[in-house]
């Protein structure tokens, strides 16, 4: 069966609709993506704040360095990076340390 210039040209437009919802259903989904990596990130940035002013908390209090939980700041980008006024989540109090 020989398509005629019609046929063609709605199937020409048929690929294209077709190509265009697939491409919009891409961008869409990358960006739904890039979205979450966003979140990840900020969260991930936002514990290491947290702990970073936990491991100073319990530096002020003289908490010896083998019992002390947090971190240090050992990227070295908590005094740029994180809020100046952060303070460590009060489960201190509450904290147990593992021993194995």
């Amino acid at each position: 069966m020989r398509m005629t210039p019609n046929d063609q040209r709605t199937l020409g437009l048929v690929i294209t609709f077709v190509a265009l919802v697939v491409g919009a259903a891409l961008l869409l989904a990358i960006a739904a993506i890039t979205r979450m990596d966003t979140q990840v990130a900020s969260a991930a940035h936002r514990q290491y704040c947290e702990d970073i002013a936990l491991w100073r908390a319990e530096v002020e209090r003289g908490v010896p360095l083998n019992r002390r939980a947090g971190q240090p700041d050992w990227q070295g980008i908590a005094d740029e990076h994180c809020p100046a006024r952060l303070q460590p989540m009060d489960h201190t109090a509450q904290r147990q340390l593992v021993q194995f």
